[in-house]
This record gives structure tokens, sequence and C-alpha cells, in this order.
């Protein structure tokens, strides 16, 4: 009996074992993620994408980059620092007059380069850069809006 059982729980671990590898392979490919930005972790703001950028730049964020060099495209894309890393953003208009805000990839060193938010880096670390970002750009965005 405790041998049938074993047998199961290794089972088991190699069938979750190999599901992952499959999952983690196809995911490097983008062959079930949609879009320019598939893995982007996006906040919703109700304010017109114009103010947006103009509270961002009354912020003072640490080297920000608001020039958009491409402005055919949909997304306004935005680089500034947070807390010792590199941060790639972007805003867009959405409906009701209001605009996405989005954590695009972050560059930590040249080691590791970019880096995509939801893709690319271990659980752990992307909680806490989304908690930051959160904490520290969209909360004071929000508040910073308000004013």
């Amino acid at each position: 009996m405790a041998r049938s059982k074993l047998k199961l729980v290794i089972l088991i671990a190699i069938v979750l074992f190999i599901s992952y590898k499959l999952i983690s392979f196809f995911s490097t490919f983008h062959i079930y993620a949609a879009g320019k930005y598939p893995y982007a972790e996006t906040y919703y703001i109700k304010s017109p994408e114009k103010k947006i950028l103009e509270a961002l730049e009354k912020m003072h964020l640490t080297n920000l980059d608001l020039k958009d060099e491409n402005t055919t495209d949909y997304w306004h894309n935005i680089y500034f620092d947070l807390g010792g890393k590199r941060i790639e953003a972007w805003t867009r208009p959405s409906i009701d007059n209001g605009t996405d805000f989005a954590l695009v990839a972050v560059h930590k060193n040249r080691k590791t380069g970019w880096q995509l938010v939801n893709q690319e880096l271990g659980l752990f670390q992307n909680i806490m850069l989304k908690r930051e970002f959160e904490k520290e750009i969209v909360e004071k965005l929000k508040a910073e809006l308000e004013k």
C-alpha cells in the first residue's frame, strides 16, 4: 500500500515538473500572449492622458524621460528610475476619457538587462516590484491628480 502511494506521488511530481517546463518553454516565445505588451501590469486611472503626463512631470521622478520617440503608435512610452532600477512604463487613452497606465519592464543592471514584468521576473521579485510601483508611483500619481 505504501509503495503504491509513493509511486503515485512520484508520478504526480513528474507530471507537474514536465507541465511547468512546457509552459515555461512556450511562454518565452509568446505563443499564447497577444499584443505588443502582453505581460504589462495595467492600471486604469480616470483622468485624461495629458493630465497624467503633466502630473508625472510634477512628481519630479529621477531621470524621467517623457519624450515619446514613436508618435505614430498607440502607446506613450515613459522611462524613469525607481529605487535604483530603470523602469519602462506606458500610457494610452482608455474609455470614458480615462487612461491606462502600465508597468512594462525593469532594468536592474547590465547583466540582467531589461526584464518583462509578469514574465521574466521571479514570483517574489515580481510581487515586490509591483507593490513598489503601486506605492511609489500609482498612488502618488493619483494624489497629484487630485490636487
